[in-house]
């Protein structure tokens, strides 16, 4: 698939591809979701589009901390254990997202979203702690759409910059995502390096 084919992909079915995107990302998978959303915002020709992709996004965001607040709230601090051990210092993973949950409660779940790592096991631990279902609702679909939002509107304030980059990478397509498959495959290494390192 040629880069254009992503990028009409994206034009046309901007709203689709962000909840897709953002609820792979909010699940688990390495999939980054800012990237995709600053390209919607830049592609974007009428507002609402953005609107329908701000929609998309905080609906997938908020399906994906339900799945994992459920989760917590069914299996606790097993399943915390089990995201932790996939960090590289898994020892304190549990013991610093818990105490930065009861520290900050609820709105721990708004910024959770802005810290890479920690958006992942908040909602799980908000159902360990069996924090009421509607505060968290609240609290994620808040986080969500600040996340989104910002994203969204960094890439139509930036469109200009960001279209000449898309035609950059029109040209370029097979040499891009070979560059970029790259870098994540040696960037994975290096996170499994630094796992066993530690």
């Amino acid at each position: 698939m040629e880069f254009s084919d992503i990028s009409r992909a994206i034009q046309t079915d901007a709203a689709l591809v962000a909840f897709l995107n953002v609820l792979l990302q909010q699940l688990g998978l390495p999939v980054p979701a800012v990237p995709t959303l600053m390209v919607i915002g830049s592609l974007a020709v009428m507002p609402s589009t953005l609107l329908f992709a701000l929609a998309a996004a905080v609906a997938a965001s908020v399906i994906a901390d339900a799945i994992w607040y459920g989760a917590g709230r069914m299996f606790g601090y097993r399943l915390l254990n089990g995201l932790c051990r996939l960090s590289i210092n898994p020892g304190s993973c549990v013991t610093q997202t818990e105490a930065r949950f009861v520290r900050y409660g609820v709105w721990s779940l708004v910024i959770a979203k802005f810290i890479p790592g920690f958006s992942t096991v908040a909602p799980p631990i908000a159902g360990s702690l069996k924090m009421p279902i509607t505060s968290f609702l609240l609290a994620s679909g808040i986080g969500a759409a600040l996340w989104a939002g910002l994203a969204l509107t960094a890439g139509w304030l930036a469109r200009d910059e960001l279209l000449r980059l898309v035609n950059f990478f029109n040209g370029n397509g097979t040499s891009f995502i070979a560059v970029a498959a790259s870098i994540i495959g040696v960037w994975i290494l290096w996170k499994f390096w630094q796992k066993y390192r530690f």
